[in-house]
């Protein structure tokens, strides 16, 4: 059953920071090609400085504790990792999407 319209979807997943904002950032962390859409982070730019495996299209969000989830709309997997280390990193995460897109990129039927 579809709660949302597709148009609102696709709102919530393009990226709403101004022109004036090149990208999000966390202190001194910045993170190049990724913006807010309404509700998560998304992969809106081709600029692969902070995420070098991340697909553009890619939306998700972070938990305090390490754990991350992601979709890929074009691949259409949907990630969740449970990892539970403090502070946050991206160890599992940054492991597994080369891992997944590069299975995705082997299948035959993609």
């Amino acid at each position: 059953m579809r709660y949302l319209r597709k148009d609102a979807v696709d709102l919530m997943r393009a990226s709403q920071l101004p022109q004036s904002i090149p990208c999000i950032g966390f202190g001194e962390q910045l993170r190049h090609g990724a913006g807010f859409g309404l509700g998560f982070c998304v992969r809106y730019a081709d600029d692969d400085r902070w995420d070098k495996d991340a697909v553009m299209g890619k939306y998700g969000w972070g938990g305090a504790a390490s754990t991350h989830y992601w979709v890929s709309p074009e691949h259409e997997p949907t990630v969740i990792t449970m990892e539970q280390t403090m502070p946050y990193h991206w160890n599992l995460e940054r492991t597994l999407k080369p891992i997944i897109y590069g299975a995705i990129k082997n299948n035959p039927r993609q």
